[in-house]
Formats: structure tokens, sequence, C-alpha cells
């Protein structure tokens, strides 16, 4: 019985290492966390389409271009006027459609509210 239910537990063992899903491609196989990495930029899934701002505020400023990926950079991270997220954080990327360099606020970006509170203390430098 004993090795009946070790044979078991091996097997489900190596079974759940199996299910593992593996990537198509190369570009799919690199996991996609949300952080600041050696480069000093924030990597992190965001909403998509999302307005990429010309100053951090939705009402007082130009839409510069458009964010599509829903996986994208920001270089740095600025205070500007409150959005949905409930605080002032916004981060500086460059939109899709042009290249053009702008704010996007922090509600678009998938980074949690203890990140948003001090993106600085995480690694992302002020603008």
């Amino acid at each position: 019985m004993r090795r009946v239910l070790a044979t078991s537990t091996a097997a489900a063992a190596l079974a759940a290492l199996t299910t593992v899903a593996v990537p198509a491609t190369a570009e799919a196989s690199v996991i996609q966390i949300c952080g600041v990495r050696s480069d000093g930029l924030l990597w992190c899934h965001n909403d998509a389409p999302t307005s990429v701002r010309s100053y951090p505020d939705r009402t007082d400023s130009w839409q510069v271009d458009t964010l599509r990926t829903t996986y994208s950079w920001f270089n740095c991270r600025t205070t500007g006027s409150l959005h949905a997220g409930g605080n002032r954080t916004w981060y500086k990327t460059t939109g899709d459609d042009h290249g053009a360099s702008g704010f996007v606020p922090a509600s678009a970006v998938h980074t949690s509210s203890s990140f948003d509170a001090d993106p600085s203390a995480h690694g992302l430098r002020r603008c």
C-alpha cells in the first residue's frame, strides 16, 4: 500500500509539473510582471486604448498620442490632477501611434495602490 501511495503521489507531482503551459513564441515566454526592472523602467499591464496626455491632467492637457499595447513601459512618475484611481500619480510613457511622450493616470496602469502611493520606494524615478 505504501508503495502504491508513493507512486501515486509522485505521479501527481509529475502531472502538476507537466501541465504548465509552454508559450508558442519566444516573445510570449517572458513572464510579464508589473514592476521596476534593472533598467529603471516600470513595466506593467495597462488599459488600452489609453490617452497619452501632454501634462498630467485629464482636462487641462492635450491628447498627444494613444497607448494601444496592454503591456507597456513607463520611465518616470509625477504628481498631477486627481484621477479615477483616487490619487494624483501619473506615469510618463511613449504612445504607440505617433511616438509622442506624455502622461497616463495611474488608474490606467495595473499597479497596486501601495505602489501608486510611493513609486519611488519601488525604484521608479520622479520626472
